[in-house]
């Protein structure tokens, strides 16, 4: 819906013009607001408003795989991660904290894979082996690091299921920092599964003997190009994405 001269942004007499979801609506100005500012209430919109923060660190992710299932619900995907999550999150002296290994990146039906090793190698390469499980063996696994001391995270360009691999090559500057690690599956068509916790690993800086060389058919890792999330790789490439936030959604108003 759109004014008469079409979409429109900003209070005109009574009515109120604004954009949702890619599409002009308007709506009418509330006559009267109960805002009582209770402190349980000023509590909640300060942990929403951090909530809403730390799925914005997180977009790469937040952004990949919960796109789809929030439009289909009318949300934003931040909105649908903050819906998700609200298990994981608790108020400490005014400061959000947050059960990393509880947190929900993506949802669905399509099988996962499990984790069967993971390891930070002295070349700066996070390592990640794990069991296909059933499915496709072109179904993409994607991984994605969080490192809360730096706020960002890296999204790792997809291997495939078959690959049992996967692989994210980060900055020296990372190494010092602890990561916390997920795993996500989607297939051809786009569908995805429910995420899995990793685990917490430590990017020690430490020297040692260099790995083997990955065998070909593994994922390779790279660094430093962006890729289209729906954009499908060829097997054996692994390329690190740094955090660089896609325009945020505007989150609905509670």
């Amino acid at each position: 819906m759109a004014g008469i001269l079409g979409g429109y942004s900003g209070k005109v007499g009574p009515v109120v013009g604004y954009v949702w979801n890619g599409k002009p609506c308007v709506r009418a100005c509330p006559q009267w607001v109960k805002n009582p500012r209770t402190a349980a209430q000023m509590e909640h919109r300060k942990m929403f408003k951090q909530e809403v923060q730390l799925a914005a660190k997180m977009s790469w992710a937040v952004g990949t795989t919960m796109r789809d299932e929030a439009r289909a619900n009318g949300m934003t995907a931040y909105n649908l991660f903050v819906k998700l999550n609200q298990h994981a999150f608790e108020m400490e002296d005014e400061r959000l904290t947050v059960d990393y290994s509880s947190l929900i990146l993506s949802v669905g039906n399509v099988a996962s894979v499990s984790l069967k090793s993971m390891e930070w190698t002295s070349d700066n390469v996070l390592d990640v082996r794990y069991e296909r499980g059933t499915g496709s063996s072109f179904d993409h696994v994607y991984l994605y690091a969080y490192i809360p001391d730096l706020e960002q995270g890296f999204l790792a360009a997809p291997a495939y299921r078959r690959d049992k691999r996967v692989a994210l090559a980060l900055p020296d500057y990372y190494a010092g920092h602890t990561a916390h690690v997920y795993l996500m599956v989607q297939t051809a068509d786009g569908r995805w599964s429910n995420s899995i916790y990793a685990g917490e690993i430590a990017l020690d800086e430490r020297v040692e003997e260099p790995q083997e060389d990955f065998a070909e058919g593994t994922s390779t890792p790279t660094n430093g190009t962006e890729f289209a999330p729906q954009e499908r790789k060829t097997a054996g490439t692994s390329k690190a994405l740094e955090k660089e936030a896609p325009p945020p959604e505007r989150p609905a108003e509670t």
